[in-house]
């Protein structure tokens, strides 16, 4: 945290986006776990269909059973299918928001840090003013003194 006065009103913005920023990686971790469970439920949704027998030997009813067993399974595969692709779309949108709030931090922590470094050059170069002007000082002392000795 920045200690100077003049960016307390900075430090406060950063706070509140760091917030932020913390929020919506937790909204992508849970967004991320979310789509791999979809994704694993869409996985084992397909293997069943892929597994199903064939229908091989039996009367009318036998038939139009087997043909509902995997009526069901394909309208639970493709169910399951589309629940993934929501939760892709949500992972997506939360991995957007996390990097455009992780930007939003960076962008205040980066004009912190230029305020820093210009209040350092401008000590510097106050530094080296002082140091010049005692240096002139002295110059000019030892030049008074000379011509007093002569």
């Amino acid at each position: 945290m920045s200690a100077h006065e003049q960016d307390r009103g900075l430090d406060a913005v950063r706070r509140v986006r760091t917030a932020r920023e913390t929020d919506s990686r937790i909204g992508l971790q849970q967004a991320l776990s979310t789509l791999c469970e979809r994704e694993a439920e869409a996985a084992r949704a397909q293997e069943k269909l892929i597994d199903a027998p064939a229908f091989a030997t039996g009367s009318a009813g036998d038939f139009a059973a087997h043909v509902l067993h995997l009526g069901n399974l394909a309208r639970d595969t493709r169910s399951s299918a589309e629940v993934a692709s929501d939760s892709r779309t949500v992972a997506d949108e939360a991995t957007r928001r996390w990097q455009a709030d992780t930007s939003a931090v960076r962008v205040v922590e980066m004009l912190l840090e230029r305020r820093a470094a210009e209040r350092s050059a401008e000590r510097a170069r106050r530094e080296a003013k002082e140091l010049d002007d005692l240096a002139a000082q002295g110059w000019l002392r030892r030049r008074a003194e000379a011509e007093a000795a002569r």
